[in-house]
């Protein structure tokens, strides 16, 4: 692999894939990691996302964020023991990000313990910056327990 920084391009996406394409390596930033994964993940494209966040995380082995994604990519392959893990893990190094304690909830729910994940959101509620979202997913737990007033209640 030769070394390349003078190529110019708009997207993180285009130099990543300019870079998977020419076996040149490019330097990216952590957030530019993130959006390149995030992007992969959208589109479905999940080997890709887990080679730009394998490569992510060697550029930048304690980007919390990247080890957010890593344990997104865990459970959407149902490696909840491993997504846990890693998401206690980040629980003790970062405990007000919301974004953990949504993903626990989320293995719990994929687990059918809909009032653990209910528990673990509303106790998210007190330092997220985005309330309306967890009141949502609480309403959605409360819609797998077939408890539609409480689905009401916490969606409006």
């Amino acid at each position: 692999m030769k070394f390349d920084s003078n190529e110019d391009f708009d997207l993180p996406l285009e130099k990543f894939e300019h870079m998977l394409k020419t076996n040149n390596i490019l330097f990216f930033d952590a957030d530019e990691f993130v959006d390149i994964v995030e992007q992969y993940i959208d589109m479905g494209k999940i080997a890709l996302a887990k080679k730009a966040l394998k490569l992510g995380l060697s550029q930048h082995p304690n980007n919390n964020d990247l080890k957010l994604l890593k344990a997104e990519i865990y459970i959407f392959e149902d490696k909840h023991s491993q997504a846990d893990e890693l998401l206690e893990y980040l629980s003790i190094v970062d405990p007000e990000n919301d974004e953990i304690y949504i993903l626990k909830a989320n293995i719990y729910s994929k687990q059918d313990n809909h009032h653990k994940a209910i528990e673990t959101l509303e106790f998210t509620l007190d330092f997220t910056a985005e309330p309306n979202e967890i009141y949502n997913l609480i309403g959605i737990e409360y819609l797998f327990l077939e408890n539609f007033e409480k689905a009401k209640e916490k969606k409006a």
